[in-house]
């Protein structure tokens, strides 16, 4: 039995943790490089969780390793990628970008993307 999917608003915040150890994702400044907005070869969709739905703790993952970033709906539609919601048994909150096809479309989703301050 697969979890109800929400519609994402415009004005939802997406979190996108990135390897922030690694300065191909996050430099010093913690600024997010658009490598940490690129698809992997078997991806489909840039996954990403919808912040009203579940909490930094869980969203972040392994503490040690990853930072989170936030785009928001409206700022992916700009560029006319899509956002769906695709909850995962183990993260309700999980939601995919979909259509990622040009690096400027990662470009443009790094240097929107915010820092989230977490943990402090």
């Amino acid at each position: 039995m697969s979890a109800e999917k929400i519609e994402i608003l415009n004005s939802d915040r997406l979190l996108r943790k990135a390897w922030f150890t690694n300065p191909s994702y996050v430099r010093e400044d913690m600024t997010v490089t658009s490598f940490a907005f690129k698809l992997r070869k078997d991806e489909t969709g840039l996954s990403v969780d919808i912040e009203r739905l579940t909490t930094y703790d869980k969203s972040i993952g392994d503490i040690e390793r990853n930072r989170l970033f936030v785009v928001t709906a409206e700022v992916v539609r700009s560029i006319g990628l899509e956002c769906e919601h695709m909850p995962l048994a183990d993260n309700y909150a999980h939601a995919e970008i979909l259509n990622i096809s040009k690096n400027s479309h990662s470009s443009f989703l790094a240097k929107n993307a915010k820092y989230v301050y977490f943990p402090v």
